[in-house]
């Protein structure tokens, strides 16, 4: 099975390379769980192999992640950042003084934000019958499980900060449509329903106007993300086929969502999470949609890795094993490097109806008994 070989075989590898070569067969044949928890010798290295697999496993599910810059904090459990924008160059004559760039001039920004570093963790329960029958597949399951979970949780946060702080430019719940008078809010979506009424989705404007936010911050938008369940909806949306080149990928006469591009109309590098945002109630859902620029996003402030640490508990008999790391998340410059489209319909948006006006009578082809059964009518 995978999670033995993963499991077991790292552990073997380390015995024998600590033990000598010619020990590593011999490790192979007799190692087991109780002697890896027990044995001197491994018990120092069983912690290693853990944290190893449970990392592996995590690093499978970033996507977020990929976006903040690392960094290391030794000290301390804050750190504070400066909103400070797009600053920019300029052409300087002879003779000239240099501009002076300030570095808070961010609009909409907040001058600095504050990262504080939080914990998160979980706990691994392993059954004195997993150790004497020396399941190593299970064990295995467990950790890569551990290791999936931390990362999942670090994905939502980090998407939870995009819709916090980043710069929205569309929500359908705090911006509203009257279809009585037919008044729409600049912020809501310009999708609209059959009837030709908006209804909350988003169009191909919508997300143009979206990457422009972030270009007219002095950015650079360079990625679309969203839920993998959202690209279906964009795909088979009539709106998008209607004019023979799709949002997302390309096609002529009508997309076929068969065929994926992830260099879009736009430009723009497609990608997909499952820990996006995507809200069901009842009888709704809704998801949130973003565009970035993936070198303006924000900072992970490492405090402790992914570790382990075990200790028994002979009451059960269990031996538990404790993962826990330790960072903050923190989302920069006032979070003008992401565009961001919150509690967007999960529905198809329709093409806008046609004004033909050409089928329309002009004033001059009216003959006057026509302007006179129209001044009748008034």
């Amino acid at each position: 099975m995978p999670e033995k070989v993963e499991l077991q075989e790292k552990l073997e590898t380390y015995v024998g390379s600590f033990s000598g070569k010619k020990n590593i067969e011999e490790a192979k044949k007799n190692i087991s769980i109780k002697e890896a928890l027990t044995t001197a010798d491994a018990n120092i290295l069983m912690p290693k192999v853990i944290q190893q697999v449970v990392t592996e496993a995590a690093e499978g599910q970033y996507l977020a992640s990929q976006f903040f810059k690392r960094i290391n904090l030794t000290e301390g459990r804050s750190m504070e950042f400066i909103h400070f924008g797009a600053i920019r160059a300029a052409e300087i004559g002879e003779g000239q003084e240099y501009p002076n760039q300030t570095l808070d001039f961010t609009k909409n920004g907040t001058g600095t934000v504050d990262v504080k570093i939080k914990k998160y963790g979980l706990k691994v329960t392993i059954t004195d019958e997993m150790i004497s029958d020396s399941q190593w597949d299970v064990v295995g399951m467990h950790l890569q499980a551990a290791g999936r979970a931390m990362a999942r949780l670090k994905e939502e946060n980090m998407f939870r900060e995009f819709t916090r702080h980043g710069h929205v430019v569309f929500d359908a719940a705090a911006f509203s449509y009257d279809s009585v008078t037919g008044v729409k809010e600049d912020g809501y979506p310009s999708g609209r329903g059959f009837d030709g009424n908006y209804n909350g989705t988003l169009t191909a404007e919508d997300m143009v106007d979206m990457a422009v936010s972030i270009m007219s911050a002095g950015f650079n938008p360079t990625d679309i993300l969203m839920h993998p369940l959202c690209w279906s909806l964009f795909a088979k949306n009539e709106f998008l086929q209607a004019y023979g080149n799709a949002a997302f990928g390309q096609g002529v006469g009508g997309h076929d969502p068969r065929v994926f591009d992830t260099q879009n109309a736009l430009g723009l590098n497609v990608q997909f999470s499952n820990h996006v945002p995507f809200h069901q109630d009842t009888d709704t859902k809704t998801f949130d949609f973003y565009i970035v620029d993936r070198n303006n996003v924000g900072v992970i402030l490492v405090k402790d890795d992914i570790s382990t640490e075990q200790f028994d508990d002979p009451a059960k008999d269990i031996q538990s094993l404790k993962i826990k790391e330790r960072y903050g998340i923190g989302i920069l410059n006032g979070g003008l490097g992401i565009a961001v489209a919150k509690n967007i319909a999960f529905k198809k948006t329709w093409p806008a109806p046609d004004r033909k006006f050409a089928d329309l009578a002009l004033p001059t082809d009216m003959t006057a008994a026509d302007g006179l059964a129209q001044k009748d009518e008034i």
